[in-house]
């Protein structure tokens, strides 16, 4: 027996656990749009505003910091709206399907400059920096609240969490290694004309991507007679996720996990420039940073079916706080800080897929504490720490920037200190952090017994 949508009823069969390698593979290539486009944002923008707009590097710290904060606010509403949506084209999938295109619309207006006065370029920076990060939550929070609709299995999450790895990679590899090279060729060394250009080859790989996911990804386990159930209210539904600790654990890790992605990722230029004194190693590191996922990818599902997300994600992190530990003093050797650098990300970025397949495991736990899966308000949650967690990050890189008297025509020797510094001290202070709040992760024993019980009242319902 297959699961088929029909209308508002979904007929599920439990038992059947399997997925398409082609399903598997459409909902990774949802990542690679993701971070193709988010990540020329999260990788470039810090750099587009103060080399390129040349907007101090302060006012970027406190722009960042706040529009990311504010924006991710609206998170859990959409998040709550997703849950409330019942349409003929699923829960997720409208939004999808209808917000992509406003999403790309606003992502090329990001990285287009006008002659404004300082005051104009800021202005126009906080409302175009807002509202791309709305609508893009519009489309990646349903997109994320897919996969427990796709399937309850936890090996086949821990499969589409690798596959979502590898998407992320490619376009992650992709965006670092290729954007400045797009920037100056198609800007024919015109930084601002180069950086509108690229921004709309990176939206059209980014729609296209996107309606495969629409069309290919399936929605199956939607409750029964979605419009005949009683609507929780939102604040039930809030309440009810904070009370809910393997989620709020999840959040917490994954939080300040995008904090330490952030801010390595932001500061690497600069560490590249200024501290290595070799330009040429920012189209090195960052590619390698997203490289070394496809290690992790195939990685991460035999680390949680051995160790359980707990434990995988502990190993990991050591393995990446002693390789960070290590790291500075081997600058001087390149060959030996690179490879020291890769196999700490191979292990360090377990978490990155784990998280997925955590979240979508919370919202198992939901359902059976609370009798109500809530999907998109659960994923919210993790968007929200997605964006607060990349805003710190970027905002911490800012005001050390700021604080050691940064300037992009004459670097001093303090800023150079304070870039060395982060490079290191973030990572390895957001790993300790991250271990602590795993270690109250408590689902991988439990989570085979809901799964059971959610299949009998699943079958009883149906009978």
């Amino acid at each position: 027996m297959k699961h088929e949508i029909s209308g508002n009823n979904v007929i599920t069969n439990v038992n059947e656990n399997k997925l398409k390698l082609s399903e598997k593979i459409s909902y990774g290539v949802g990542d690679l749009a993701s971070n193709v486009m988010w990540g020329l944002v999260g990788s470039f923008l810090l750099y587009f505003y103060t080399d390129v707009v040349l907007i101090p590097a302060a006012a970027t710290a406190t722009l960042f910091l706040l529009a990311r904060v504010l924006d991710a606010f609206i998170d859990p509403v959409i998040g709550n709206f997703v849950d409330r949506t019942n349409s003929k084209y699923g829960r997720t999938r409208p939004f999808i399907l209808f917000g992509i295109i406003p999403f790309c619309i606003m992502f090329i207006l990001t990285f287009t400059t006008f002659d404004l006065s300082d005051t104009g370029k800021l202005i126009y920076a906080y409302v175009t920096y807002i509202i791309v990060g709305i609508l893009y939550s519009v489309v990646n929070i349903p997109y994320g609240a897919l996969m427990p609709l796709i399937t309850r299995n936890t090996e086949e999450k821990a499969q589409l969490s690798s596959f979502r790895m590898l998407g992320m990679a490619i376009g992650n590899i992709f965006v670092s290694a290729c954007s400045m090279a797009l920037v100056n060729m198609l800007g024919k060394g015109n930084q601002r004309t180069g950086f509108l250009l690229t921004s709309m080859l990176f939206a059209v790989v980014g729609l296209v991507c996107f309606m495969v996911v629409c069309f290919n990804c399936k929605e199956r386990y939607l409750e029964k007679h979605v419009e005949n159930q009683t609507k929780t209210k939102a604040s039930e539904t809030y309440k009810n996720a904070l009370k809910n600790t393997p989620w709020v654990v999840s959040i917490t890790f994954a939080f300040f996990m995008f904090i330490r992605i952030a801010a390595v990722v932001a500061i690497t230029i600069y560490f590249c420039m200024y501290v290595l004194k070799n330009p040429g190693m920012i189209p090195v590191l960052l590619p390698l940073l997203y490289v070394s996922v496809f290690i992790t990818a195939p990685l991460t599902p035999m680390f949680i079916k051995k160790f359980g997300h707990r434990k995988a994600n502990i190993i990991g992190l050591v393995i990446y706080i002693v390789a960070f530990c290590i790291m500075p003093f081997f600058v001087s050797n390149m060959v030996v800080f690179i490879s020291i650098y890769f196999i700490g990300n191979v292990f360090g970025g377990i978490g990155t897929g784990s998280i997925f397949g955590m979240i979508a495991d919370s919202v198992d736990y939901n359902e059976w504490k609370y009798g109500k899966r809530t999907e998109g308000t659960l994923y919210a949650g993790y968007s929200f720490a997605t964006k607060v967690g990349m805003a710190v990050g970027g905002a911490a890189v800012g005001y050390v920037l700021a604080f050691t008297g940064y300037n992009a025509t004459n670097v001093t020797a303090s800023a150079e200190s304070g870039i060395n510094f982060l490079y290191y001290a973030v990572p390895i202070v957001c790993s300790v952090i991250q271990i602590i709040a795993i270690a109250f992760y408590k689902l991988d024993a439990l989570h085979p017994q809901i799964i059971k019980e959610l299949a009998e009242k699943n079958q009883a319902t149906e009978n």
